[in-house]
């Protein structure tokens, strides 16, 4: 079944605008506030926190846990009917949400968005499409060694926006540090130099617990570009309507939340045993005897996060950028100019140069 989103006094096509954050009728200009449409089957309400990565007490609660969705998945379909001009829609097994490429009507797929596949939460676009190519613009120009002809021509393609699949953990962190320590002293008595070294054994324990841990789960996506994405607003998330996803791109997860858990555990670990080395200062040698940090998952959310995906052209060769759709933030690496990094270089010679000349006559 196809979902699509009709303007209820024109009968036109309606799309999420990130700058009203309503749904916009671009025929007559009609704006229904999202809150204001028919809910949909799916729409169980789970409460996320914002992610943060400091530690929270070891007393802290974790939220109640939702009430598990209905364990199946439904028949994979390939072809969906267009309800606003008849065509037939073909996509890729993880589109849940595109246009119609025949009259350019948004439209979403019901049967990839329910079930186990039904988001939780959503971050809406807060980017639109004219400020995306604004940041890049910016963001390309404040590049020092970006050549100076990268961004005089028209060279920015295709811009598309994408709600890409994240998984959310909450986790506990049981971590363990037994080392041998030692702190030294010199000192002088008589005709003799005394070097003193003490030894100190030193332990640490702490339950750490995590909260709302994202993990990219999509299979078309880089992981470490989604990483850099990071941080998103988890405080601004929406219970999931697929309104949201109009005249937008949405994938549905291609990795479950058990596929991703070794990463997440993987890193949750990593900051674990920063957090022990942390605690223990004071030292001049530390040797690690024992090091050991066992993470456990608790609960997990699906979520849809904003994506602006740019194609720039460059001397013949396709770029692709990626941007937070919420925060604006770029990620990328734009091209170097060789010319540029003569001048740099240069510049920097010369004023070491002039430095030591003057140096040199201060103290002649």
């Amino acid at each position: 079944m196809v979902i699509d989103f009709k303007c209820p006094q024109c009968g036109g096509g309606m799309e999420y605008d990130s700058e009203q954050g309503m749904l916009l009728c671009r025929s007559c200009g009609f704006e229904q506030a999202i809150e204001d449409a028919p809910e949909t089957e799916e729409s169980d309400v789970v409460t996320v926190e914002p992610f943060d990565s400091s530690v929270i007490p070891d007393e802290a609660e974790f939220t109640k846990e939702p009430e598990k969705k209905e364990d199946v998945f439904y028949e994979e379909e390939q072809e969906f009917i267009c309800n606003g001009c008849g065509a037939s829609i073909i996509t890729e097994p993880e589109i849940s949400a595109t246009k119609c490429p025949y009259c350019g009507s948004a439209v979403a797929f019901e049967a990839r968005l329910k079930g186990k596949l039904a988001p939780d939460k959503v971050i809406p676009f807060t980017v639109s499409k004219d400020e995306a190519k604004h940041a890049f613009k910016k963001w390309a120009r404040n590049g020092l060694l970006t050549p100076k002809d990268f961004m005089t021509q028209k060279r920015l393609g295709e811009i598309t926006g994408v709600y890409v699949p994240f998984w959310l953990y909450d986790m506990n962190v049981n971590a363990e540090a037994d080392c041998l320590c030692t702190k030294k002293h010199s000192y002088r008595r008589g005709d003799y130099i005394i070097h003193e070294t003490k030894y100190y054994h030193v332990y640490r324990r702490a339950n750490l617990n995590y909260g709302k841990v994202p993990a990219d789960a999509s299979v078309k996506m880089d992981d470490e570009t989604m990483d850099c994405l990071e941080p998103y607003h988890y405080s601004e998330m929406k219970n999931f309507k697929p309104d949201y996803l109009a005249g937008f791109q949405a994938e549905k997860y291609g990795i479950d939340a058990d596929g991703l858990s070794d990463r997440v555990k993987a890193r949750l670990q990593k900051y674990a045993k920063q957090y022990l080395q942390d605690s223990i200062s004071g030292y001049a040698t530390t040797t690690y005897q024992k090091q050991e940090c066992i993470a456990n998952r608790r609960q997990e959310y699906y979520v849809l996060l904003p994506v602006w995906i740019l194609k720039y052209t460059y001397k013949g060769e396709e770029q692709l950028y990626t941007m937070n759709g919420q925060t604006g933030k770029v990620v990328g690496k734009p091209p170097i100019s060789a010319a540029r990094v003569a001048k740099w270089l240069g510049i920097l010679y010369g004023s070491s140069f002039a430095l030591l000349t003057l140096l040199s006559f201060l103290f002649v």
